[in-house]
């Protein structure tokens, strides 16, 4: 992708597979259509710590202070989670996930199940798309300073 396409407002393609996968929280993404559904797409993590660490966890409620370990714990499960549902969104020939939720809950003392969801989809950039806004302001500017500077050079070399 060349300088003049991003000024322009062209967002770069994204080619799915593997850890091409983009995915939002929301409904799009700004500066890309939304081409095809392809369906919903889930990651399920249920994971425990050992029982050494399940006993020093329990130490800690007594003493109070962030339980370390269950903080830990429960960062793996929604990394494993949102791996899996990426990996669903592949098998699917996506290249984004759309509306991305998470269900967390403990499944028993000292285990962590996430589930994280979400709508696998096909999206490709809209050509020249220049958001509104500041964005879409910073971009006129850049574009402008970067004419400007070309007739400069132009003007010098000629």
């Amino acid at each position: 992708m060349n300088r003049e396409d991003l000024v322009a407002g062209t967002r770069p393609e994204i080619a799915g597979g593997a850890r091409k996968i983009i995915m939002t929280g929301g409904d799009g993404f700004d500066g890309y259509e939304i081409t095809e559904y392809k369906g919903m797409v889930w990651g399920i993590s249920v994971r425990a710590k050992d029982v050494g660490q399940d006993c020093a966890m329990v130490c800690k409620h007594i003493t109070g202070g962030e339980l370390s370990s269950y903080t830990a714990l429960g960062d793996e499960s929604r990394q494993r989670a949102i791996d899996k549902m990426l990996q669903m969104a592949n098998r699917q020939n996506a290249n984004a996930v759309i509306n991305v939720r998470f269900d967390l809950s403990g499944a028993a003392h000292g285990a962590s199940e996430v589930v994280a969801h979400g709508t696998a989809v096909v999206i490709k950039p809209i050509i020249g798309y220049v958001p509104a806004g500041a964005i879409g302001n910073i971009l006129a500017e850049l574009q402008e300073n970067f004419e400007k500077n070309q007739i400069l050079v132009k003007a010098k070399n000629g």
